[in-house]
C-alpha cells in the first residue's frame, strides 16, 4: 500500500503587511522529498506520527514536501501553486496510492482563495479522484470550512494549547487512514461552527473554558461508533467567512449521530462565550506587578506581539515601560535587523547608540532610542529540547544581546516564537535565574517557560494580536459573530 504523506502549513493574518513567499517558507522549515521524512522522523511533529503509523502497518510511504511557514500576510499564489505542484508530481511518479495523509494549518489565506486549506484539498481530490482516502491533521487555531470537510474523508485537529501533541495526533490520522484505506471503517464527518471569535489567549486549553470543552470531546470519543472529535479554537485574525471555532465530528458511517454530537458540543461553547472575554492588565499596571513581584522569574506576557499569530516581533511598549519604571533586570527579546547589523559592527563589549523595534508597522509601537553594550553575537542558530517542537533546528539569524540600564536586549534578525527555553539559553542567558522576561506570545511560550516561571501576567499589549478586535477592519465574516457583532450594538 502506498500513501503520499507531507504538509503544507500556514497561519495568515490578514492584515499584516509581511509578504509571505517562498523565502518565508524557505527561512523557517521547507523539506522537499525525502528529506520531509528523514529529517523529521524523530521530532515532535505530525510527521513523526504520520511516520510511526504507517510503517507499523507496513505502508509505503511517497514523500512530497514539509513547508512550514511563521504567521504573517496570505500566502502568495505562485507559492502555494508550486508547492501543490510538487504534491501532483510526486503522484503522478508514484503511479497509484492508495491514499493521502497530509498536515495543513486549517487557517490559510492565500492570494487565489481565502479558504487556502480548501483550496489544497480540492487540488488534491481533483488529481486523486473521490475514491483515494484522504485524511488531514490541523492546528488548534483551524478556521475549518465546509470545503475543507467535503474534500477530506477525516480531519484530526489538536487538543493542546501550547501544541504537544502533534506526533499523537499524526498517528491519531495515520491510524484513520489506514483503517480506512483497509475496508474496516467508512469515515462520515460533519461540522459546527458556533458563532463567535476568540482570541489565542483563551483558549489555553489546561483551564477553563476551553479545557471543559475538550473534556467533551474526549468523552464524545468513548461513545459507539465515533472515530474522532476535533474541538478547534479558530484563529481571530484571519479575516474569512469561515472564521471562528469548529465542531468536527468523525463516526463510522452514521451521519445522524455525527450531527447529534457536533451540535452538542457546538451548544456548550455558544454557552460559554462570555467566558471566553479576556480580561488582561495594561501594560504600565503590568510591568509594576512585575517589578514589586517576589516570585521570579516573572513572565510578562506580550499578548499583543504575539509572533505565532503573525505580528512582527518588534513592539516596543513593554520595553519603553521597563526603562521608564527604571527596571533594574529584565530581558526582553525583539526582531530588529538594523540594530543587529549596527551591534555586530561595534563588536563585544562596545558601547552602541540604538534604536530599537517599532519598525515594522504602524501597530507595535515607536523606535525606542538607547545606548547599550554589546554582550554576545551568536549564528541564532539552536535545537528545540522540550516539550514543543523538541529536535527542530531554529534559525532567529544573526543574533545580538545587548544591555542597557540593567535589561538585557536579544536583538535578533529574524522573529522566533518564545516556544523553547533553548532560545534564551542559546545565547548565553539562564531564563530560570532571571527577574523579568518578556515573552512575544499568547499561549505557545506556556510549554517551555510555565517550568519555571514564579509569576505569569500577560499583558493587554497593543498589536496585530491584540486581543481588541475592533481596530481590525474585517470585510469577510459572518454577521452574527460575538462579540464583534455586539461591540457594534452597544
Amino acid at each position: 500500500m502506498k500513501v503520499l504523506v507531507g504538509g503544507i502549513y500556514h497561519e495568515s493574518h490578514s492584515f499584516s503587511n509581511v509578504l509571505t513567499d517562498l523565502e518565508s517558507f524557505r527561512d523557517v522549515l521547507f523539506l522537499e522529498g525525502r528529506d520531509s521524512i528523514d529529517q523529521l522522523r524523530s521530532t515532535t511533529s505530525e510527521m513523526a506520527g504520520f511516520i510511526k503509523g504507517l510503517e507499523e502497518c507496513g505502508f509505503e510511504m511517497v514523500p512530497t514536501l514539509w513547508a512550514w511557514g511563521l504567521s504573517t500576510a496570505p500566502v502568495e499564489a505562485k507559492t502555494l501553486d508550486l508547492f501543490i505542484s510538487i504534491v501532483q508530481r510526486a503522484i503522478e511518479e508514484a503511479g497509484e496510492i492508495d491514499g493521502i495523509l497530509f498536515a495543513l494549518h486549517g487557517a490559510m489565506v492565500a492570494e487565489q482563495a481565502l479558504d487556502g486549506d480548501g483550496y489544497i484539498l480540492s487540488k488534491f481530490r481533483e488529481f486523486v479522484g473521490q475514491d483515494i482516502p484522504i485524511v488531514v491533521t490541523l492546528d488548534f487555531h483551524a478556521n475549518i470550512s465546509e470545503l475543507m470537510v467535503e474534500k477530506a474523508d477525516a480531519i484530526v485537529g489538536y487538543d493542546t494549547y501550547p501544541h504537544v501533541d502533534q506526533v499523537e495526533r499524526g498517528f491519531e490520522a495515520a491510524d484513520l487512514l489506514v483503517r480506512t484505506v483497509q475496508g474496516e471503517i467508512k469515515p462520515v464527518m460533519v461540522i459546527e461552527k458556533p458563532t463567535m471569535v476568540v482570541v489565542p489567549n483563551v483558549q489555553l486549553t489546561d483551564k477553563e473554558p476551553m479545557k471543559q470543552l475538550i473534556s467533551l470531546a474526549h468523552e464524545t470519543e468513548t461513545e459507539p461508533g465515533v472515530l474522532s472529535v476535533t474541538v478547534a479554537g479558530g484563529f481571530a485574525y484571519s479575516d474569512v467567512p469561515e472564521i471562528g471555532p469548529s465542531i468536527v465530528v468523525v463516526t463510522h458511517n452514521d451521519r445522524a449521530a455525527a450531527v447529534m454530537h457536533a451540535r452538542n458540543i457546538s451548544n456548550r461553547f455558544e454557552s460559554l462565550r462570555e467566558e471566553f472575554t479576556p480580561q488582561l492588565s495594561g501594560v504600565s499596571d503590568a510591568v509594576a506587578r512585575a517589578v514589586e513581584s517576589g516570585n521570579h522569574p516573572v513572565i510578562l506576557a506580550d499578548v499583543g506581539d504575539n509572533i505565532g499569530a503573525g505580528t512582527p516581533g518588534d513592539s516596543t511598549f513593554i520595553l519603553r515601560e521597563l526603562l521608564e519604571q527604571k527596571t533594574e533586570s529584565a530581558v526582553v527579546i525583539i526582531a530588529d535587523p538594523e540594530a543587529v547589523s549596527l551591534s555586530i559592527a561595534a563588536g563585544v563589549g562596545q558601547t552602541v547608540s540604538l534604536v530599537v523595534g517599532g519598525k515594522t508597522d504602524r501597530f507595535h509601537g515607536d523606535p525606542v532610542e538607547l545606548t547599550a553594550t554589546v554582550r554576545l553575537i551568536s549564528d541564532g542558530v539552536f535545537r528545540n529540547r522540550g516539550h514543543m517542537r523538541d529536535g527542530i533546528v531554529e534559525d532567529m539569524g544573526r543574533t545580538a544581546v545587548v544591555e542597557s540600564d540593567g535589561i538585557k536586549i536579544v536583538l535578533t534578525e529574524k522573529k522566533m516564537p518564545p516556544w523553547n527555553l533553548e532560545q534564551l539559553r542559546s545565547v548565553g542567558i539562564a531564563p530560570e535565574h532571571e527577574k523579568i522576561i518578556v515573552l512575544k506570545s499568547a499561549v505557545a511560550f506556556r510549554a517551555a517557560y510555565e517550568l519555571i516561571a514564579g509569576e505569569i501576567i500577560e499583558v493587554n499589549s497593543p498589536g496585530l494580536s491584540s486581543v481588541d478586535l475592533t481596530q481590525f477592519e474585517y470585510r469577510n465574516i459572518r454577521s452574527g459573530m460575538f462579540p464583534s457583532d455586539e461591540a457594534e450594538t452597544t
